[in-house]
């Protein structure tokens, strides 16, 4: 790879180093003769981190990766006049080596100081092909992706030819995730469908249109992950794993986007795609209920809330599932199911509020919480069904868990550095690079404990607004009874004469009859329907 002409203080310090000339003095000045004596000692001093440099290389290439950082370190620790000019390479070789040494995260630190520089650091390019062999051993890691970001401007030219497809994905699922749209689409769109890569950066190419609310490339790259995948040896309905989850996220995200954009019927076509065996399916028979309800199938959408509330779903979170239940019910005048559904909304949301403000005053602060979300996540958190079914779709998010893997990362890298000769642990890279792991993991347990409190917070403010919108309801339930009602909205009802006498379940030939008595059966879910009659008067 060609390297591009750089210059930075560092060559500065070795021209002056090198070059014999020098600027005009003024005519008052002079040189001590004792200046020149001192110029050359100091190339004396220097002299050595070039021996210690070449010692460095000797020992890493036999191996011995103990004794080659001590070289580099030395190096970077001179700080002699002049020594700056060999700190560049002493940074780049010390980072080597400790990759070799499987301390990735001291590796890591060193190759980003590199990339923090930027191009005027000598070792900027190389500096990349070390983060990218990091991405194979630390990958997800937000630090690494935020580093290989510095490098957007430059690609693809200075990335190796093997890594553009990873690091264009790597790199703008970072920008998507910084809220960062257009450097994010722009480096989604480069990976190339050859890559293990592509269907996963098609879809985060789609949901970053999504967030930019541009609705047809969405569906374009959308689109383009589902003909990747018909493409597979495996057939889409035996897909199982990764592929199996993209192919429903991307089922989802076209129904979602004709739901945004109002073409409730292709939106209902996409929820159907989704399997019945598949953990998605609870997701699609919920918002799907809401496709129903827009193109007034009511008994379908009651159906499927209906087939939410069975023991099968007893870990689904749905609590919008009333809400909605009760909106078709006023919408069809039925104030007194729209009271039984709202019952008991707040006693048992209100329930879940107050467990988990219980939790956040319990553990007030984020190294605090981090302690917590250690219990939860080794799973001995207890507390009643709703509570946990919550806590589950709040805190399983992969951004979450890769907070609490970062820890975890440091951890494993403060046993190996345990690991390693007494002479290494007790040197000052030792004791420094002890440290820097004591305080990064410091720092990631705040970081993850933070994002934690936020997650809680937020599910304490969705459930304050689902409470507000059920008593909003009752509210106009009561107006509607007393004959307050808007006629507006009056009209927009389901008018007794209309729709009453309609028939509301309508059974083929292929289809049997039966009355729900109370017991739900597994192969009956998702075929419920309601034979619901608009109360609704002139």
């Amino acid at each position: 790879m060609k390297r591009r002409e750089r210059t930075g203080w560092w060559a500065l310090a070795v021209i002056f180093l090198m070059v014999g000339s020098s600027p005009a003095l003024a005519d008052d000045m002079v040189f001590d003769a004792d200046d020149d004596d001192m110029v050359f000692d100091s190339f004396d001093d220097i002299e050595h981190l070039e021996e210690l440099i070449a010692e460095g290389k000797d020992l890493y290439d036999q191996g011995a990766f103990e004794e080659a950082s001590l070289r580099f370190f030395d190096v970077l620790m001179d700080t002699e006049w002049g020594a700056e000019a060999y700190h560049p390479e002493a940074t780049y070789e010390l980072a080597k080596t400790l990759f070799r040494l499987e301390l990735y995260q001291g590796a890591l630190a060193y190759f980003g100081m590199i990339a923090e520089e930027g191009d005027f650091h000598p070792y900027f390019e190389p500096a990349l092909r070390g983060l990218l062999l990091l991405s194979d051993v630390i990958p997800g890691d937000s630090t690494l992706t935020e580093h290989l970001s510095r490098y957007a401007d430059y690609f693809p030219e200075i990335v190796p030819d093997g890594y553009r497809d990873r690091y264009a994905y790597l790199v703008g699922r970072y920008f998507y995730d910084s809220l960062d749209v257009e450097d994010a689409v722009r480096l989604l769109n480069q990976v190339s469908s050859a890559s293990d890569d592509f269907a996963e950066a098609r879809y985060v190419a789609g949901i970053s249109h999504v967030a930019n609310y541009d609705a047809e490339p969405a569906v374009e790259a959308f689109r383009d992950v589902l003909r990747y995948l018909s493409n597979q040896p495996t057939p889409l309905d035996q897909m199982r794993g990764r592929q199996r989850q993209l192919l429903d996220l991307t089922h989802l995200a076209m129904a979602r986007v004709y739901y945004s954009t109002g073409q409730f019927d292709t939106s209902l076509a996409y929820y159907e795609r989704i399997d019945r065996e598949s953990p998605r399916w609870p997701d699609a028979l919920f918002e799907s209920s809401w496709g129903f309800f827009q193109t007034d199938q009511f008994n379908q959408a009651l159906g499927n809330l209906h087939s939410l509330n069975s023991p099968f779903f007893a870990d689904a979170y749905f609590p919008e599932g009333p809400i909605l239940a009760a909106v078709i019910y006023f919408y069809n005048c039925n104030y007194g199911l729209v009271r039984d559904v709202l019952l008991d909304f707040d006693f048992i949301y209100d329930g879940i509020k107050d467990e988990i403000e219980a939790v956040l005053r319990e553990y007030p602060s984020p190294m605090d919480l981090y302690d917590w979300g250690l219990q939860w996540r080794q799973r001995q958190v207890t507390g009643e069904p709703e509570l946990m079914s919550a806590l589950r779709s709040e805190l399983g998010d992969r951004q979450l868990a890769q907070r609490f893997e970062l820890v975890e990362a440091i951890d494993r890298e403060e046993e190996v550095m345990e690991g390693l000769s007494e002479s290494w642990r007790a040197s000052i890279l030792g004791d420094t690079l002890l440290g820097e792991a004591g305080l990064a993991r410091s720092f990631a347990v705040s970081d993850a404990g933070e994002l934690l409190e936020q997650r809680l917070r937020r599910l304490v403010s969705e459930i304050d607004d689902l409470v507000g919108q059920q008593n909003r309801i009752l509210i106009e339930v009561a107006r509607a009874e007393r004959g307050e009602i808007e006629a507006e909205l009056r009209a927009g009802m389901l008018l007794e004469g209309e729709e009453s006498q309609v028939a509301q379940i309508q059974v083929s030939d292929e289809d049997l009859y039966w009355l729900f008595d109370g017991e739900y059966w597994k192969d009956e879910l998702g075929f419920y329907f309601f034979d619901i009659r608009s109360q609704c008067r002139r």
